[in-house]
């Protein structure tokens, strides 16, 4: 069954993605930046100006790295349930 109408394996896919964003945001900080200048990356708005696929990946990394508890606590919950299921 796809991922898409699997509730659970969607889950997984969903940390996963945030996981692995957040991991290549670590190893180059400027990747999901594209074509940025510095003055744009020094506005506080800088995050409405980016769009499409490098704009969900750069959200998805934030995510990851703001919220990395609650991300951690969310893949051992999943392991878990996937371990036990």
């Amino acid at each position: 069954m796809s991922a898409i109408f699997n509730f659970s394996s969607l889950v997984v896919v969903l940390l996963l993605f945030v996981c692995t964003t957040a991991y290549l945001r670590a190893l180059r900080p400027t990747i999901f930046d594209g074509s940025l200048t510095a003055e744009d990356l020094a506005d506080p708005q800088s995050h409405r100006r980016r769009t499409g696929v490098r704009g969900f990946c750069w959200r998805a990394s934030r995510v990851g790295e703001r919220a990395s508890p609650y991300v951690a606590v969310s893949l051992a919950a999943m392991a878990v349930h996937i371990m036990v299921a």
